[in-house]
């Protein structure tokens, strides 16, 4: 799966609560929606849907008195509600979803950051949609007893940390989470994250999934320029990733190598 090419404006945006540095100071913002084409698609799907660091909380008003969600919990069904049919996508069974990770925001909206349970989150993309998959962010836990990996998703939901699956004819690759202190949640030595990285490689994914990542070729495209060495080396036709926000989200490297950046936004892929 590679982008042939994104629509250089949103097609709509959403508005949500962001998080603010203190008690009371959260804000409106805006997550913005854009479309991007391919040539192929996994089999069986109209679309595709991409996303990453959703940190947020819907707005008090539609929350109908109840605590308000995480972002990336109500978000699903805003978009199969008001904005996958105005693309022509009126069935939700036939899109999938890319996950790559960092779904939580304390529920007080008075810090950034925060580490919690996203199940909620994978949850609603795994309802109605086909399919599910992706990776963890180093914000992201599962379950109330707050694992590092889910232990009761259903089938159609495809956890990837350190996996290999193939979906719809279309070998996904994932690998959650930073390099850091291995005794927080979602962190690996660079050693191991290096290994597990070259690992996922050498079975030559169409489509990694990744939480942090490599740089891009613009201006304001920032990353980890030692990952674009190991993936040159052996490149899948697509990288996906979030946790630094680009403002563009598509770099394309000399070699052809793609690198979709997803974080705080929503890519719809769909076929030309």
């Amino acid at each position: 799966m590679k982008i042939d090419e994104i629509l250089p404006k949103p097609v709509c945006t959403i508005p949500f609560l962001n998080a603010g540095k203190g008690s009371g100071s959260f804000y409106q913002d805006q997550l913005p929606i854009h479309l991007a084409r391919t040539r192929q698609l996994p089999h069986g799907l109209s679309a595709v849907v991409v996303t990453a660091d959703l940190q947020g909380r819907e707005r008090f008003q539609e929350s109908g008195g109840q605590p308000i969600r995480l972002l990336g919990e109500v978000l699903p069904q805003r978009l199969i509600e008001e904005v996958l049919p105005d693309l022509g996508h009126t069935d939700p069974s036939y899109v999938g979803a890319l996950l790559a990770g960092d779904f939580y925001t304390v529920p007080t909206l008075d810090k950034r950051g925060g580490t919690g349970d996203v199940s909620s989150v994978w949850r609603a993309f795994g309802q109605d949609f086909k399919w599910v998959a992706g990776v963890p962010g180093n914000h992201d836990l599962f379950g109330p007893n707050r694992e590092t990996r889910p232990t009761a998703f259903a089938s159609n939901m495809h956890f990837l940390d350190e996996e290999i699956r193939t979906i719809g004819g279309l070998t996904l690759a994932g690998l959650g989470g930073i390099i850091g202190n291995p005794t927080k949640p979602q962190r690996r030595t660079e050693e191991r994250y290096l290994a597990a990285l070259s690992h996922l490689l050498a079975a030559r994914p169409d489509v990694l999934i990744l939480h942090d990542g490599p740089e891009g070729t613009l201006h304001g495209q920032p990353g980890n320029s030692w990952m674009n060495d190991i993936l040159e080396r052996n490149p899948p036709n697509l990288v996906i990733r979030g946790h630094a926000h680009w403002s563009e989200p598509l770099a394309t490297t000399s070699s052809g190598l793609q690198i979709l950046n997803v974080d705080a936004r929503v890519v719809i892929v769909e076929a030309i």
